[in-house]
């Protein structure tokens, strides 16, 4: 399973490498609340498994399972600006 996490982890950085740093940011719990409490504009990506989303998500989110990983760029919104939220089991 960390086999494939790591590829995961891999292909993310791979895929979006084009963009730059400063384009990425980590928020925590409470940020992420606090902007679906404010119904912010964005998209909400649970990058876990088939089989957890259908275990419990957070409301709104959509699955993109790291065997999905290859179409990504089809799946999210074609609008730069757009605010994209990425979560995941996380390791360890």
């Amino acid at each position: 399973m960390k086999k494939r996490i790591v590829l995961v982890l891999i292909s993310f950085i791979f895929l979006f490498s084009y963009a730059s740093a400063q384009n990425f940011k980590s928020i925590t719990a409470d940020d992420l609340k606090n902007m679906l409490d404010k119904k912010e504009k964005l998209v909400l990506v649970d990058a876990r498994t088939s089989l957890e989303y259908s275990q419990g998500h957070i409301p709104k989110a959509v699955n993109i399972p790291p065997e999905k990983v290859e179409v990504i760029g089809t799946l999210l919104p074609k609008n730069k600006k757009t605010l994209i939220v990425f979560y995941c089991r996380g390791v360890g």
